[in-house]
């Protein structure tokens, strides 16, 4: 990895771990090599999902997500790492461990809602399913949270609904034209469209895997979701080292 110029960096959304239906442990060997190879991995929300979580309660949950960001941040201390909150991991316990973890790991930065390196956008994703400002999104955030975890009878039927693929026909129902008008809307929203330089959108939240489409001048890329039975990648991303980070 050189030091200075553009090089690769790694973007991975919605692993869902802690839940039955995640693949998420699979990708992880694939994941630290490539943290120990480069200069900037984001971490894009739902990395964990603390309404499906096995753990017996939300406080493991909280505890073994820290963890398992901690031992990510283990393999290369030279690394930026950013981690964007999403709808399944926006928890106001896990966020107090999180500011917490930035305070002892200088290469470590957490954003409630993008983040924006050099010209690139990175969001969870949410946005598209309502309004787009973010007291609302705050509010759809917080109603998802404050539901009950999911268990027992819950996650057999949803295993049930994941092996008859339902849970596929209901993302490919969204029509991805839509999903990226209202993303790319959200981005000019916030000041960081076309015109203030930004050229790639990297979101996850839909499930859809999307490999460098261009729409009205942006180029969206989409990893998919490490869930049994959908499509699943590491996005790699062309960033300075280090990359320029952007408010």
């Amino acid at each position: 990895m050189s030091e200075t110029g553009s090089s690769n960096g790694y973007f991975v959304s919605d692993l869902h771990l802690f839940s039955s239906r995640s693949t998420g442990d699979l990708i992880l060997p694939e994941l630290r090599q490539k943290a120990r190879q480069t200069h900037t991995v984001v971490l894009g929300g739902d990395i964990f999902d603390f309404k499906w979580s096995t753990h017996e309660s939300d406080e493991k949950s909280v505890e073994k997500a820290i963890e398992w960001i901690e031992d990510l941040l283990d393999q290369n201390e030279g690394c930026e790492y950013h981690y964007i909150l999403g709808n399944h991991d926006s928890r106001p316990e896990f966020v107090k461990e999180l500011i917490a973890l930035a305070s002892r790991h200088p290469n470590f930065t957490w954003h409630r809602y993008f983040a924006r390196l050099d010209n690139c956008l990175f969001l969870h994703g949410d946005v598209a399913d309502g309004p787009l400002d973010h007291a609302r999104l705050d509010s759809r955030r917080e109603k998802f949270e404050r539901k009950k975890k999911k268990t027992g009878l819950w996650h057999v039927a949803y295993d049930m609904a994941i092996h008859a693929r339902l849970h596929r026909l209901v993302v490919l129902s969204i029509r991805e034209m839509v999903v990226l008008r209202r993303v790319k809307e959200y981005v000019e929203s916030i000041g960081h469209g076309l015109s203030e330089g930004v050229t790639d959108v990297y979101f996850g939240h839909t499930h859809v895997e999307l490999d460098g489409i261009q729409y009205q001048g942006l180029c969206f890329h989409n990893g998919g979701a490490a869930i049994r039975g959908m499509k699943f990648r590491i996005v790699e991303t062309t960033l300075g080292a280090p990359a320029s980070v952007r408010a």
